[in-house]
């Protein structure tokens, strides 16, 4: 459900940085100056129901959900795919209320040392610095726990603010391509690649 949320795109495990033990996904927790980020479960069901509207997913390959029943499927597969290693999608919640705020989410694709990065904020946590600040924390979360090379950013052409998280990062824009959406529209995507700073660790 993050912007980069495809559905039908094959889905690889991440590649854990440390050799001794599997990298356990569950137990992940990401820490900021005013965000925590914690693993979605169906505690937040309701909130994402509530929050991922119409107007949230203007420039995202998902489609609001119609019924909770639908955000109830999104978290099984979420959890699913966390279990396989494959995807890590956090809740962004408010470090000092614990107040949700949107998820982000990192998933491994057809090259898993290329993971790609997606987010979405509710309406009403926009423009207070909150996207960049979950992204670089999942970013900066990868690099040491994980080996990757880079970061893949796909945003909709029109998405100004989202594209502003990807160049702050160091992103640059590699290609572009429709994309269909699930609510049957299409996207202007353009694709991003963030270098990682600790290559193939």
């Amino acid at each position: 459900m993050p912007e980069s949320e495809p559905q039908s795109r094959p889905a690889t495990p991440l590649i854990s940085a440390c050799t001794e033990r599997p990298l356990d996904l569950n137990a992940v927790e990401i820490v900021t100056d005013r965000l925590t980020l914690r693993p979605v479960t169906t505690v937040y069901t309701e909130e994402i129901f509530a929050e991922f509207t119409p107007e949230i997913t203007t420039y995202m390959l998902p489609s609001s959900p119609r019924h909770i029943s639908e955000t109830e499927q999104f978290i099984a597969d979420t959890l699913e795919k966390r279990c396989r290693g494959s995807d890590l999608v956090l809740a962004i919640l408010a470090k000092e209320t614990d107040g949700f705020l949107g998820c982000c989410g990192l998933h491994g694709r057809e090259n898993p040392r290329e993971p790609e990065l997606g987010i979405w904020l509710k309406k009403s946590a926009h423009g207070r610095g909150y996207g960049r600040e979950a992204v670089a924390a999942v970013r900066d979360w990868a690099e040491r726990h994980l080996i990757v090379d880079a970061f893949i950013y796909p945003v909709d052409r029109n998405n100004t603010a989202s594209r502003k998280i990807a160049e702050t990062l160091g992103g640059t824009l590699v290609r572009s391509e429709p994309i269909k959406t699930m609510s049957g529209g299409e996207l202007d995507a353009v694709i991003y690649m963030i270098p990682a700073r600790m290559v193939g660790r």
